[in-house]
């Protein structure tokens, strides 16, 4: 895992522990477990594709997210985000590309 996947990690956990009590957190956190997994491959396919500033974006697009749903997005999400965000800034995504699954 790179650092800045670490560091924008670090920063969904924040937010997940400022939008959730403790026992909605372990829930959640139990849930999200393989989304997790889901929102590293994003931030490294975005930053491979894009850049740093635009796997940021999708951070924060997530932590927004989960503010206003109080839930954790899908993977799904995770990856059609991703791809909007690479293609919004001028980059190509295949449909045989992981954000364009």
């Amino acid at each position: 895992m790179t650092e800045h996947a670490k560091s924008l990690l670090r920063e969904i956990d924040e937010t997940a522990a400022d939008v959730f009590d403790l026992a909605d957190r372990r829930r959640a956190k139990e849930r999200a477990g393989s989304r997790r997994d889901a929102y590293e491959k994003g931030f490294n396919e975005v930053q491979s594709l894009a850049g740093k500033p635009q796997a940021r974006e999708l951070a924060e697009w997530i932590q927004s997210e989960m503010r206003e749903r109080e839930a954790f997005p899908s993977a799904r999400n995770v990856r059609q985000q991703g791809a909007k965000i690479c293609r919004e800034s001028g980059h190509e995504v295949s449909t045989n590309d992981w954000l364009g699954a």
